[in-house]
């Protein structure tokens, strides 16, 4: 009976998250590291990615009451998802600071800017979607060559998406934002239909409105907009950016989900059911 229940587990594993100092990696990050991961931590700024990694440690031993020699390995890496090269190089470093391949991918890093569609400019267009759809592509690339090379199996990779590439949000615009994660939500089919054969799955997790300090910061200074998001929820309220680790960790176990590649699962609360 044992054998057919989920563990969740990944211990041994070996986790790259990009985007490693946002809030929602955060807390999956905590999410990783109760269930036995090692981690890999990617982030653009190295200063900024080494505090994550302390404050990470700090979490283990007061809140997971693990002792110093027993909490998973972690390691920190400046990186720039938006160039291949770039990420080849750093996937490279993690394999000999590692001394294994990542069995597991989380890739939170990307960004939303507000212009007009009439009126985006050309160069900040191009430079989201590079960073937000490409750079996906890239760090999947990445991900999984070493996999097939050498005939690893079980390999598992989420993608974080958003409700805005099913929807399109209000009231602010956000056209290339859109563009992208409808994109990498797409893309998230085509990897889960041509890596099957490899035993690679990739799922994509698409969340609503999600109260992480930044986002904290702009609703603070805009009332209508923040009183707007919530009509539309109907949940009536934001999420917490722990309230993603079952979902990620569902999609990353290999006990778990074992039959699940190429999906989309959006949880925002209810936003897209309107």
């Amino acid at each position: 009976m044992a054998s057919i229940i989920p563990t969740f587990r990944l211990d041994g594993g070996l986790t790259v998250v990009t985007g490693a100092s946002g809030g929602l990696a955060d807390a999956i990050i905590k999410g990783l590291l109760a269930y036995g991961s090692e981690i890999a931590l990617l982030d653009m700024n190295i200063e900024r990615v080494k505090e994550t990694q302390a404050e990470l440690t700090k979490f283990c031993i007061e809140e997971l009451k693990l002792k110093e020699d027993s909490i998973p390995k972690m390691a920190a890496f400046a990186c720039d998802i938006s160039d291949a090269e770039h990420v080849e190089s750093v996937f490279h470093d993690i394999y000999v600071e590692f001394g294994k391949y990542p069995l597991y991918l989380v890739n939170t890093a990307g960004y939303c800017e507000n212009f007009a569609a009439e009126d985006y400019p050309a160069k900040r267009a191009e430079k989201l979607v590079q960073v937000n759809l490409l750079g996906s592509l890239y760090v999947c690339q990445s991900f999984a060559r070493p996999l097939i090379k050498n005939g690893i199996k079980g390999g598992s990779a989420v993608m974080i998406g958003s409700m805005s590439g099913e929807i399109v949000n209000d009231p602010q615009p956000q056209i290339a934002y859109n563009m992208a994660k409808a994109g990498v939500i797409h893309m998230v089919r085509t990897l889960g239909a041509e890596w099957s054969k490899y035993n690679i799955r990739v799922n994509t997790l698409s969340p609503g409105y999600i109260l992480t300090p930044l986002t904290k910061n702009v609703i603070n200074g805009n009332n209508e907009m923040y009183q707007r998001w919530l009509s539309m929820i109907p949940m009536n309220r934001m999420s917490e950016p722990k309230e993603f680790i079952g979902t990620v960790l569902y999609l990353l176990s290999n006990s778990a989900s074992s039959y699940t590649t190429g999906t989309n699962v959006t949880v925002d609360g209810g936003y897209s059911l309107w």
